[in-house]
């Protein structure tokens, strides 16, 4: 029951987050470079563009990501295609002890970065439970190598931007 209430959930989040004209969520693909905001339940790709040791991003595509992803469990999401410059990102609802508490229950934010260099981005969340944004700490992301991203708490929207080389 909780897994077809949160699916409901997503869906309904999806339906009104595409009829909002304040969000920069994209629609058609390929973007313009920009800022971002995607929903729970994405599967996103996005393209860098060095400018310095800053790198501004476009995404290539966007598509529902259904599944909720096991914690407790490695699964490997990402492509075996390999497209340089390119983030590939999973923005899901996880799980860790098979989901039978409602403490169980996650949002995971699963990167992959086809980068050459290790970069450091800020990323602002919102919660379901508030209205408004709030900045959240990141890890980073390495070449070649997956990063997860998780919070207690069921989170609607995130935005990514400020991405850079890491400082050494």
């Amino acid at each position: 029951m909780k897994k077809i209430l949160f699916v409901f959930t997503i869906l309904l989040c999806w339906s009104r987050l595409f009829s909002q004209e304040n969000l920069n969520i994209p629609t058609k693909f390929p973007t313009d470079y920009g800022i971002f905001t995607f929903p729970l339940a994405s599967k996103i790709t996005l393209e860098l563009k060095e400018n310095g040791n800053k790198y501004k991003y476009r995404v290539l595509n966007i598509e529902p990501y259904k599944e909720y992803y096991p914690l407790s469990k490695e699964k490997n999401l990402f492509s075996k295609k390999i497209k340089e410059n390119t983030i590939e990102i999973f923005f899901t609802g996880a799980y860790y002890n098979e989901g039978k508490e409602d403490k169980d229950w996650k949002s995971l934010l699963s990167l992959k970065s086809n980068v050459k260099v290790p970069l450091n981005y800020k990323a602002d969340i919102k919660y379901y439970f508030k209205n408004e944004f709030e900045n959240t700490s990141i890890s980073g992301v390495f070449p070649n190598a997956k990063t997860n991203e998780i919070w207690g708490h069921k989170i609607d929207l995130i935005t990514l931007y400020d991405f850079e080389k890491l400082k050494k």
